[in-house]
């Protein structure tokens, strides 16, 4: 083995135990997490049917009638209500602590798939050890920097339908462009079809910042096809239409004018006004996560692995000006929906759906630029290339230097905000402990079919990782209580203060 290799399977090692350190503490904290809110809106007819001794294809069943009602009453995104109405919880409420472990497994697998593919996409020689050196400092950055980790590794409505789906559209991306450019069987190619035409369809059916992006990006590349490549072009064109049928499907939904009414009295009705604002918003989100996080050094960090990886790449990175346009473009059509519907960006998994794939974005814009730099011969990225060449010998030293200066950065500046050290708090302080204890002593009422009237007194502790939204008192989202109430066939449910009691 040589030394070369032998460095990269050091620092590939590294960068997991890394990545490992960081997500320790998130998953230790999950085994106390409890459903809440949407979870017993959508996920009531499941219970109902599993606690009664009934089978997959009830659930299938209720499932779809789930869906059907709020279709109709509600609002159309139809794969949203099929996801949140296979919930963990109603297999029992112990099965709920799978949830971080979903949501963060699907970010990193499926971001590590992205960048595996596009690293060996027209690749002179397939190398897999850039991946991890790139992708893992950036997957560290989107978990500890994740505004609002409540709703996107804990809470499994609103993160299912928005981490995940967020995940899916990665994997389609990569299965749309394998189907449009790669050799298979004919057996092989039409399973393969099929897999993507169903992500198209459960992407599609969902949250509108990733299905509205990821659909754009399907139309691009299939202009692309047309133009360039008329054979990839008619093996996908199938694929973007599936796609932009879910996303019609849910737009036409005859529940989506109460759910406006109800929730913002109407929309802001100018659709050149939203695309203005939510390219005046994504922009504002690059200039502050950029310059207000450890980004830049996390990119210092990954370079000397990209630019190993673009010269190992025949592509000849056309075009960077028009690239980084149209990706920020597609970056801001994220907000596009919502800033239309209420003239903001949606909850704050939305913003950590914005976070990640801004993240994702930056590294492939310098990528890109990198690759179209290393291609064009000028004297300038010669001498970078001998420098990189040196730069090789001292590698490991690099990446320890660079590694430490940004954990101590984190530290010094930012360690009672990241993710980790608040689950590490949470868990140091008991809160999740005490959080938990307080849920099992309701579970024992709430699964009492002879207490139909219940009063719980409200919460000692309110975990900041784990709680979204708690059951609430007379005033605030006493939605909360109902739909509680009715999952656990009671007749109400009442926060009473303890004197009260």
């Amino acid at each position: 083995m040589g030394n070369r290799k032998k460095k990269f399977i050091i620092i590939n090692i590294l960068s997991i135990l890394a990545l490992l350190v960081v997500i320790f503490p998130l998953l230790l904290i999950s085994k106390y997490n409890y459903p809440s809110a949407d979870d017993w809106s959508f996920g009531a007819k499941g219970y109902e049917i599993l606690q009664s001794g009934g089978g997959f294809l009830q659930l299938l069943k209720a499932t779809f009638a789930t869906i059907q009602q709020n279709y109709q009453n509600w609002e159309g995104r139809f794969s949203a209500v099929f996801f949140a109405s296979l919930q963990p919880g109603i297999w029992g409420e112990k099965y709920y602590s799978i949830v971080a472990y979903l949501m963060i497994g699907m970010l990193i697998f499926s971001e590590t798939i992205l960048c595996k593919f596009f690293i060996n996409f027209s690749a002179q020689k397939q190398n897999n050890w850039y991946t991890l050196p790139i992708i893992i400092p950036a997957l560290i950055m989107q978990i500890l920097y994740s505004p609002y980790p409540e709703e996107s590794f804990y809470w499994y409505t609103g993160a299912v339908n928005y981490t995940f789906v967020y995940g899916l559209s990665l994997f389609l991306i990569v299965l749309f462009i394998k189907l449009a450019t790669q050799q298979y069987p004919i057996w092989k190619y039409i399973l393969l079809a099929i897999l993507t035409c169903i992500m198209a369809i459960l992407v599609g059916g969902n949250n509108f910042s990733t299905s509205l992006s990821c659909f754009l990006s399907l139309c691009i590349l299939s202009v692309l096809f047309l133009f360039i490549k008329r054979k990839a072009f008619y093996r996908t064109w199938f694929v973007t239409a599936f796609m932009g049928v879910s996303l019609m499907i849910c737009i036409l939904a005859p529940g989506n004018a109460n759910r406006l009414n109800s929730n913002f009295g109407g929309t802001t009705g100018n659709a050149f006004e939203a695309i203005l604002m939510s390219l005046v918003r994504s922009a504002t989100n690059i200039y502050s996560w950029t310059f207000y996080t450890k980004i830049p050094l996390m990119l210092v960090f990954v370079i000397p692995f990209m630019w190993m990886a673009v010269k190992n790449m025949v592509y000849r990175f056309y075009m960077p000006v028009l690239f980084s346009v149209i990706t920020f473009g597609l970056y801001a059509s994220q907000c596009t929906a919502t800033m239309y519907v209420s003239g903001a960006t949606g909850g704050g998994r939305m913003d950590d759906v914005l976070f990640y794939s801004y993240v994702i974005w930056i590294v492939g814009n310098v990528f890109y630029w990198l690759g179209w730099f290393n291609k064009r011969e000028y004297k300038l990225s010669v001498m970078i290339d001998k420098v990189g060449t040196k730069l090789d010998k001292f590698l490991l030293l690099y990446c320890a230097f660079i590694g430490c200066i940004l954990v101590f950065f984190i530290y010094k500046t930012d360690l009672r905000t990241i993710t980790s050290y608040k689950a590490y708090r949470n868990w140091r302080q008991g809160f999740a402990q005490q959080y938990a204890a307080e849920w099992d002593a309701r579970l024992e009422v709430l699964h009492d079919d002879s207490v139909k009237e219940v009063e719980f007194a409200p919460l000692t502790v309110q975990p900041e990782m784990l709680l979204y939204t708690d059951l609430q008192e007379e005033t605030g989202y006493y939605w909360v209580n109902n739909a509680c109430a009715i999952y656990y066939n009671k007749t109400y449910i009442h926060i009473v203060p303890p004197e009260t009691q």
